[in-house]
């Protein structure tokens, strides 16, 4: 008997498209990244980061609208890379027998800080001045706090457990990130000389929050 022909593979072409736009786009915002860590923020043009990629700048507007739509999605790519870091712990320290409560509000912050130190470039786009002019759509802040919403759970469910005292997650949680943005923005900047010098201080500030909730009722403010 004759062997059947497998048939001929049909090309998709609107499929083809899609999968060339979204390689593309990814390559932009990695040069893009690479020129604000290498050259700083005079460098993060739209011209560059055609050039840095071999396009035209007709295509970049064409994908993000200019450079401003550029870097709503340098934005947003930094939270979701930091939403992803707080999962993969969150799945790691649920296998782990007693890894929660205080244990995991340790863990989270730890990876808030080293996700920063190795990617100074993006957590400056998140949260500092690394895009003189930028200022992210309200939609985007939105989502960029859903990013953070773990460490509302965490919170939570210290509360539940009776670990801490009944308060806003919300609030506490927000107080949290306050403290260690602040020691971050300080260590990113070159405030600090040594290196140890700065984990010290970063992990003093988780520890005086946590502490302060411990002893007392957080803070009852709005969400």
């Amino acid at each position: 008997m004759p062997m059947k022909q497998a048939k001929p593979k049909v090309v998709d072409f609107r499929q083809g498209q899609e999968e060339l736009h979204k390689t593309l786009r990814q390559g932009m915002l990695d040069a893009a990244i690479r020129l604000l860590s290498e050259e700083g923020p005079a460098a993060l043009t739209v011209r560059k980061v055609a050039e840095a990629v071999n396009c035209s700048t007709t295509l970049l507007y064409s994908l993000f609208g200019g450079k401003d739509g550029l870097a709503n999605e340098l934005y947003l790519e930094g939270f979701a890379r930091l939403k992803s870091e707080f999962a993969a712990s969150a799945a790691q320290l649920a296998e782990r027998q007693g890894a929660h409560g205080l244990q995991r509000l340790n863990a989270l912050a730890q990876i808030y800080h080293h996700y920063a130190k190795r990617n100074p470039s993006y957590y400056m786009v998140m949260f500092g001045d690394a895009i003189a002019g930028f200022v992210p759509p309200l939609e985007s802040r939105n989502q960029a706090w859903e990013s953070l919403a773990v460490l509302i759970d965490a919170f939570d469910e210290c509360m539940q457990a009776g670990v801490l005292p009944q308060s806003n997650p919300t609030a506490v949680a927000r107080l949290l990130w306050a403290a260690m943005h602040g020691a971050i923005s300080l260590e990113l900047k070159g405030y600090y000389l040594k290196t140890e010098r700065a984990d010290e201080l970063f992990n003093a500030a988780v520890q005086a929050v946590l502490r302060s909730l411990q002893v007392g009722p957080g803070p009852q403010l709005s969400q």
